[in-house]
């Protein structure tokens, strides 16, 4: 079951994550080489292809040590987005019995999560995305939700998301191969370029860092199975935090240890790789930052402008 991971070396294609301040005076940027893979190639073409009819859909998180941002924060923004939710009287009702007791650390309230998340899933698969002021609040639930199900957050933290909007592209096959996905590995916790879930719903690997085998059971879990031309990127606590082939391997394990161990194969044949652990990673940060650069970045210029491709072949 345990494959050898390894990591390509990085081609002349780069992308680059254009970040401008909030008076649109200024720029600055972040720049990938694109892996030297098939999967990532396709991934770079389909943002070429789609970028002059998008538009720019960019999210970025920052935490830091010893902010006002703790869990408690969290868990009480989530009741008033629920409170907000129910305002709009707009197709969307969350029981109130759903609120976060917040005298229980919210990873535990994992019944109350999930259906919270399932709410949001349900809503954006019938109505879309961007509709109406509900939706939107239902889009904070969901970030509040993977904020919360694993965990305190008093980390330091930097997560790019960078999504082109727009026609999808018909004549393109944006169906995921076998080769697709056996390219995933687990989260990259420091600076590598991955393709984005942009997937309504939750995965298996996802299921596994939260240990929620109540989701498997019921056939709630939702693979990513298109590519999508949205990319995204994480910096947690420093570069010693950089996947090797050592923790890649180790965690591969952990995984599917943990599903056999939990007889999800009554469920589903996590063997395919459909079902693989991670994301699909797309290339490697040429910038020599520090978590410190990154969230000063992240502070003093908190949009994403756009996402430039580069050929330097």
């Amino acid at each position: 079951m345990l494959e050898e991971t390894n990591y390509p070396e990085p081609l002349m294609q780069k992308i680059q994550l254009i970040l401008e301040n909030e008076s649109k005076t200024k720029i600055e940027k972040i720049e990938w080489g694109l892996y030297d893979t098939h999967s990532a190639f396709k991934v770079y073409n389909l943002l070429e292809y789609t970028k002059p009819g998008s538009s720019m859909f960019p999210r970025i998180d920052v935490r830091q040590k010893k902010t006002a941002e703790t869990t408690l924060d969290l868990a009480t923004e989530m009741n008033w987005v629920i409170d907000e939710v129910n305002a709009e009287c707009d197709g969307c009702e969350i029981e109130l019995a759903l609120k976060l007791d917040l005298e229980v650390p919210p990873h535990e309230q994992v019944k109350k999560l999930n259906t919270l998340h399932e709410i949001f899933q349900l809503y954006t698969e019938k109505y879309g995305t961007g509709v109406n002021r509900t939706q939107e609040l239902l889009e904070r639930v969901n970030i509040l939700v993977h904020m919360l199900e694993a965990g305190p957050v008093e980390i330091d933290q930097v997560f790019f998301v960078a999504k082109q909007e727009g026609p999808i592209p018909n004549e393109l096959d944006l169906d995921m191969t076998d080769e697709d996905h056996m390219e995933r590995k687990p989260h990259a916790l420091w600076g590598v370029l991955e393709l984005d879930y942009h997937t309504v719903g939750k995965d298996l690997g996802a299921c596994f860092w939260t240990n929620d085998t109540e989701l498997v059971a019921s056939g709630e879990i939702r693979q990513q199975t298109t590519l999508k031309p949205s990319i995204a990127a994480n910096f947690m606590t420093g570069t010693e935090m950089g996947p090797t082939d050592e923790k890649d391997n180790a965690t591969i394990k952990q995984y599917y240890d943990w599903c056999s161990d939990n007889n999800l194969d009554e469920y589903i044949d996590y063997t395919l790789p459909v079902y693989r652990l991670g994301r699909m990673r797309v290339g490697e940060m040429s910038n020599e930052l520090n978590i410190t650069d990154i969230q000063t970045l992240a502070i003093e210029y908190p949009s994403i402008k756009e996402i430039m491709l580069i050929n330097d072949k």
